[in-house]
């Protein structure tokens, strides 16, 4: 999982040329191990380059959870603060 992998970045030319540098790594990667390799990148914008390898899950507080994945209910989850160590 990756998370914000632009999040120092602006929105100037140079920028927008490493963030599309960096996408197409992940592409490259994406297309060179196929199913055995799964990326999950969290970011708050589309990918700056278009790909067939990437999918696309939006969530927002009315769809919080990945579609078709079942919330087990509260009755068991233990949350991470309420953890023995």
């Amino acid at each position: 999982m990756i998370d914000s992998p632009r999040k120092a970045f602006g929105n100037n030319d140079s920028d927008r040329q490493r963030a599309a540098e960096i996408y197409s790594r992940f592409r490259t990667l994406a297309d060179a191990y196929g199913e055995r390799l799964q990326l999950i990148i969290a970011d708050n914008d589309p990918p700056p380059i278009s790909s067939d390898s990437f999918g696309k899950v939006e969530f927002d507080y009315e769809n919080p959870m990945v579609p078709g994945v079942g919330h087990p209910g509260p009755d068991h989850v233990t949350r991470i603060e309420n953890q023995e160590s």
